[in-house]
């Protein structure tokens, strides 16, 4: 990783610290965040109406939030929207006790999640086009970076809340602050799609980003490609831990649980930069997904060390998808297709959380994991060796 750090742009270097330190802060709480919440004399109910206020936030603002982005200034939305998670974070921190600043402090957390969408990554990728870099290295230091900074910050966050309890909230402000002040020190080129975009209506823009998309069958697949990762990504975040009590796992391991898990995600990454995906090595990832974890039905106990194993397949096709999306989203729009694949996303998954809910209740949730990754894998693998002619391959 150090060799590939060296070769980054300068640029990409400051995004990469600057994201570095927004995800220590967002993920500092995370392994205690209901834990919390709970202490603070909230319902599960409300923890769940909290969420749901984030998820409609972002939704509905993810996608103008690209647009803007595009035909403004990507630094200053990416700078916006670091203030407003600082925000949140210190509401939430210090009044917590009451419901309605907290739907307010999620609200903020949700727009500030959307306005980072499309934002300073896009300039990374457009200056990498620029000038005919790798794309690729960027994507994997990248990636490695926001695995660490997740794995640190909830380590430290569940370790620090035993003595400092809700002032870890002090910790992710100053972590946040580090990554404002490194995102201002990016400086990027306006392009000279930026000038003719001011001198355009935001209509004209989106009609004619329509006709990109419609014209350009590449993107509506990779749309495809990221909207059923969540039948994937979905079982997996919100279910894990019901899957893990179902093997008697005690709760009090659930951290390190959660921790190993983003190693695995490291690990996919690790193996993704050795090899240059093809048709067959796609397909041989999918094909290993459902099949390798249905093996937890062999061993006792078995699906506790398969769903690791799946996870590393999972993210070594994943970060295969983060360099497609990278290399072929419209260099004019390129924020708006950012927040427009996160938009799609963001509905898929809840499609997903419904979906895999129902197979729970009819089939138990061993058999519905297998059903959810098996779909999973025979999704992809249409979209990614039929749909698209050719296959695409990434080296």
């Amino acid at each position: 990783m150090i060799k590939d750090w060296t070769i980054l742009t300068k640029n990409a270097k400051f995004i990469c610290v600057s994201n570095f330190f927004w995800n220590m802060g967002r993920t500092f709480p995370h392994s205690i965040l209901t834990i919390f919440l709970l202490s603070q004399g909230i319902s599960i109910a409300n923890i769940a109406m909290l969420q749901t206020v984030y998820m409609i936030v972002s939704m509905i603002t993810e996608f103008p939030s690209g647009v803007i982005a595009d035909r403004f200034s990507r630094k200053i939305i990416y700078l916006v929207s670091v203030f407003l998670i600082f925000i949140s974070y210190l509401l939430i921190g210090f009044y917590s006790d009451n419901f309605t600043i907290l739907v307010v402090a999620y609200g903020l957390y949700g727009l500030s999640m959307s306005f980072k969408s499309g934002t300073l990554d896009a300039e990374i990728v457009l200056e990498y086009k620029k000038e005919n870099l790798d794309i690729k290295n960027y994507s994997i230091v990248f990636s490695y970076i926001n695995q660490l900074s997740s794995i640190l910050g909830g380590l430290l966050g569940g370790f620090m809340y035993a003595y400092i309890s809700q002032n870890i909230y002090v910790i992710s402000s100053v972590l946040f602050v580090t990554s404002f002040f490194a995102a201002c020190l990016t400086s990027f080129e306006k392009v000279e799609t930026d000038e003719v975009k001011n001198n355009s209506s935001i209509l004209a823009e989106l009609k004619t980003g329509h006709q990109i998309l419609k014209d350009t069958k590449i993107l509506v697949y990779i749309l495809g490609l990221y909207s059923v990762t969540m039948l994937f990504v979905q079982p997996f975040f919100q279910y894990w831990q019901v899957l893990y009590q179902t093997h008697e796992i005690k709760v009090e391991y659930f951290g390190i649980i959660y921790v190993l898990f983003q190693v695995c995600t490291m690990i996919g990454t690790a193996i993704y930069k050795r090899l240059n995906i093809n048709q067959s090595i796609n397909n041989g990832i999918m094909i290993l997904i459902p099949v390798l974890f249905s093996l937890g039905y062999a061993v006792p106990n078995g699906f506790v060390i398969t769903l690791p194993i799946s996870v590393i397949l999972f993210f070594t096709f994943y970060q295969h998808l983060d360099v497609i999306l990278k290399t072929h989203a419209p260099t004019q729009y390129i924020s708006s297709f950012f927040s427009l694949t996160g938009t799609v996303v963001n509905f898929a998954a809840a499609i997903s959380l419904f979906i895999m809910a129902f197979f729970i209740q009819q089939f138990g949730i061993h058999l519905a994991y297998i059903i959810m990754f098996s779909l999973y894998s025979i999704s992809t693998i249409v979209i990614y060796n039929l749909l698209i002619k050719p296959p695409i391959s990434i080296k």
